[in-house]
């Protein structure tokens, strides 16, 4: 074979196969890459000038995907979408469609009290109104009853649940402490069946045939992370996102009881870690408190004459402390204070 055949070969399903050229052809006007096999490509989406961007986008997840629709890609027109939700809602009656904007109005609101405690802020039934969620044909009042309503229903549906799941295991483990130690395996599986049969029959049911209308009327909400508090205003949070301690320090803050609110700091960091707090810690989140502010709850608790328990001290810096001689004594926090302010910071 001449070196120009032998040049001519390709590699094809992991085999060496011949160029359609072979020795005949030399002199023939041989023509680079005449004969040589190449891998057909995909057929590739063709980018049309009058598509939008939008449209664009779709064309091109689409061929990604390998899809012929939107539907089959997992995607969907948002367009289409609300314009099917107008015409559902058309044709409800009056009484569905007041039910389903009370549905989508308190999803708005549990969605708000979970937001709300992630930024570390409370809510309270007067952010709904201010807000816009509140439906039209109900009063704001009427509305957070409606939401307070359905929190008690949900917690309380759920606190059942859980003594059916926890009856339903200690069944399991009577019915399992019963068997002798003689039983056949056949007889503990017997056994065991029994038990997931006595589970089964307990479970709450579910009719895969209900309604949209069903649902909205009765929601299975999961409600056990909202908490309530009760001051001067009703006050929601999500111990999902937000402590019960912050929670509690937020409330004070919106409760506006400044010297409440310094006692009670001064005692939980006192009794917690313990040491005297910072008085310049009440400047910070979220409370916000300027001098002036930490100065008049100070005189204020003095003046009360209901929290003797509570005193200051200054490092010498002139780092000002607060505390509970509940927890503290004079002396301790005295030494705590210095080493917070101070002495700490030499031995580093």
């Amino acid at each position: 074979m001449t070196d120009a055949n032998e040049a001519a070969w390709t590699a094809e399903g992991g085999k060496a196969i011949p160029n359609a050229v072979n020795e005949s052809s030399e002199g023939t006007g041989f023509q680079p890459g005449d004969g040589v096999v190449e891998e057909a490509s995909e057929p590739q989406e063709v980018s049309s000038p009058n598509r939008t961007p939008e449209e664009e986008f779709l064309a091109q997840m689409l061929a990604a995907t390998g899809a012929t629709n939107l539907e089959e890609a997992g995607l969907y027109d948002p367009a289409e979408v609300a314009a099917e939700e107008e015409l559902i809602e058309e044709e409800m009656s009056p009484e569905e469609r007041q039910a389903k904007a009370e549905h989508d109005a308190l999803v708005a609101a549990f969605d708000m009290i979970r937001e709300r405690s992630n930024e570390g802020k409370l809510t309270t039934p007067g952010t709904w109104a201010a807000a816009g969620i509140v439906p039209d044909h109900l009063i704001p009042v009427d509305f957070s009853d409606l939401a307070f309503d359905e929190i008690i229903a949900a917690q309380a549906a759920s606190a059942a649940a859980k003594e059916v799941a926890e009856e339903a295991a200690q069944a399991a483990v009577a019915d399992a402490d019963a068997v002798s130690a003689d039983s056949s395996v056949e007889d503990v599986a017997v056994s065991g069946s029994k038990v997931d049969e006595a589970a089964d029959e307990n479970a709450p049911s579910v009719d895969e045939g209900d309604s949209l209308d069903s649902e909205i009327e009765t929601p299975e909400w999961k409600l056990d992370d909202i908490k309530v508090l009760e001051g001067k205003q009703t006050y929601l949070y999500s111990s999902d996102y937000m402590t019960d301690t912050y929670a509690h320090w937020a409330f004070l803050a919106e409760e506006g009881d400044d010297a409440l609110t310094l006692v009670d700091n001064a005692r939980e960091e006192s009794r917690l870690y313990p040491r005297p707090m910072l008085a310049a810690s009440l400047s910070s989140k979220p409370y916000y408190w300027n001098a002036e502010q930490i100065e008049q709850a100070w005189q204020a608790v003095q003046e009360s004459g209901s929290y003797p328990d509570i005193k200051t001290c200054e490092a010498s810096n002139g780092e000002r402390y607060f505390y509970s001689t509940d927890y503290l004594s004079d002396a301790q926090a005295k030494a705590l204070a210095e080493w917070y302010s101070v002495e700490r910071y030499m031995n580093v």
